[in-house]
């Protein structure tokens, strides 16, 4: 059995939110709609606002050259439209531009290979990204019900 680090722990409880909003979603017993879907939609971007945070602590850490400005600009616009997520009052757009900012923050870590510090660290970002992604795809589906 291999080692598990706390990083990697954290990582998947923090899916349990996801996980478990969007399961409510579909079962409106526990939580009316509209608070399984601010639960939702705010966890979600804490969650990408603490990710996009997250670039500023590992581009101080490490000396990386003149693309350093773009990728802390990016890091503020994702986190911006976390802001502006929370603000909108329509919950799809809401969650199309969250989900959009876990895909483009996985992307921007798999191409500056100065951020992705480790093949372990990838995979764990690639699974846990894809689950919240099928997470926010489900909450999507359940405003069609």
């Amino acid at each position: 059995m291999k080692h598990i680090n706390t990083w990697q722990w954290l990582g998947f409880a923090g899916l349990i939110p996801f996980v478990v909003l969007s399961l409510l979603a579909f079962n409106h017993s526990l939580l009316s709609p509209e608070h399984t879907l601010l639960g939702f939609i705010s966890y979600s971007a804490i969650i990408l606002s603490f990710m996009a945070g997250a670039l500023w602590g590992k581009a101080v850490v490490i000396d990386l050259d003149d693309n350093i400005a773009k990728l802390l600009i990016m890091s503020n616009v994702i986190a911006l439209g976390c802001w502006v997520a929370l603000l909108t009052p329509f919950e799809l757009s809401a969650l199309i531009l969250l989900l959009s900012g876990y895909v483009y923050l996985l992307y921007v870590e798999f191409r500056s290979k100065q951020i992705a510090t480790t093949a372990r660290y990838m995979t764990l970002r690639t699974v846990l990204t894809s689950v919240v992604a099928i997470c926010h795809v489900v909450v999507m589906l359940s405003l069609y019900q």
